[in-house]
């Protein structure tokens, strides 16, 4: 991944997801949170935020297939399509804050910007940031030369493994290998190319940023596990700003529900987003279905509507800081019964 993510727990690893339609169930109570202070009316969707007539948005607009031009020069993408998106739901024009991936949590935390999308992932690395709830829960996927023998991450033991210097890329390599490897980080973006000079065993990878990069190098390199794990993308906003981080939740779980980013994951990523439980390598995973709540889930994947608790506190890098901010299509892990 691009991004560093928030360090789950070994036990995090074996986690999954659920999605079932079943009879309604009294919803789970909510845990205790700190009321919003009421925010005076603004444009319509965002009805407390302060764009100062525009909602400016950091982002690299070298990130293709997220963020990118095609050939005539106009934007393009699946980030791009969400922010467009998310303009429209608040009524204002959208201003995009051009920055490298590096720069984006300062753009924001600065005040240049009132929010970041750029496949950025829930960290505490990250200071004076929150995180919204995800709007995209992928997989990381391992790639290897055509010709290997190695089938999944368990088989390159003292192999030369690729990633980004990210603790859940590590901490999974860690897990499933299960002894001494070469660890190799990424330091710019030609591991493709080393890969096919045979410079490297195997990357692990984000698999959207796969897909796209093996248009190019699928003759030469394969994908021998598409389903290592689930981990998000999700919107930085400023910590201090509760009013927008709880608009932006607002909109991304509207979208969510009304199969826009299923619809956008499917344009621009590569694959069409299940909706069937599907198991990873390190557990099961469950997709949310309209009318699920952490409730229902719980219910059907650990016998009690009372554990939803349990599930909350697996997927908080996906749900964000309301139990309440489930959508259709949504992956959450969930613990071993």
């Amino acid at each position: 991944m691009r991004v560093p993510a928030v360090l789950l727990p070994l036990a995090g690893l074996a986690a999954g997801f659920v999605a079932c339609d079943i009879a309604p169930v009294t919803p789970p109570p909510a845990p205790e949170v700190t009321p919003t202070p009421a925010a005076p009316a603004g444009p319509a969707g965002f009805a407390g935020a302060k764009f100062r007539g525009t909602l400016r948005i950091a982002a690299d607009i070298d990130a293709p297939p997220f963020l990118g031009r095609d050939p005539s020069g106009t934007l393009e993408g699946f980030e791009y399509a969400l922010m467009t998106s998310m303009a429209d739901r608040a009524g204002v024009p959208l201003k995009i804050v051009e920055s490298k991936f590096d720069d984006l949590a300062a753009k924001v935390t600065s005040g240049e910007a009132d929010l970041a999308i750029g496949q950025m992932s829930p960290s505490s690395s990250y200071d004076g940031l929150a995180f919204s709830v995800s709007y995209l829960q992928y997989s990381l996927c391992l790639i290897v030369p055509k010709e290997s023998k190695v089938k999944a991450l368990p088989d390159l033991k003292g192999k030369r493994v690729a990633m980004y210097d990210d603790p859940v890329a590590r901490q999974l390599s860690d897990v499933l290998i299960g002894a001494s490897y070469d660890r190799q980080l990424f330091d710019d973006y030609g591991y493709f190319e080393k890969m096919t000079r045979g410079q490297l065993d195997a990357m692990v990878y984000d698999c959207p940023l796969a897909r796209y990069e093996m248009k190019v190098y699928g003759d030469a390199l394969r994908v021998a596990d598409d389903a290592l794990n689930v981990t998000t993308y999700n919107v930085a906003v400023r910590a201090d700003d509760k009013v927008m981080l709880q608009e932006v939740n607002g909109v991304l779980k509207e979208l969510g529900n009304n199969g826009l980013l299923e619809m956008l994951q499917t344009r621009w990523l590569g694959a069409p987003a299940t909706a069937e439980d599907f198991e990873t390598a390190t557990g099961k995973v469950c997709v949310v279905k309209k009318g699920d709540t952490l409730g229902l889930i719980a219910e059907r994947e650990l016998g009690s509507s009372d554990r939803w608790k349990e599930i909350f506190e697996k997927n908080t890098d996906v749900i964000g800081p309301d139990p309440d901010l489930v959508y259709a299509g949504m992956r959450l892990r969930v613990p071993k019964k």
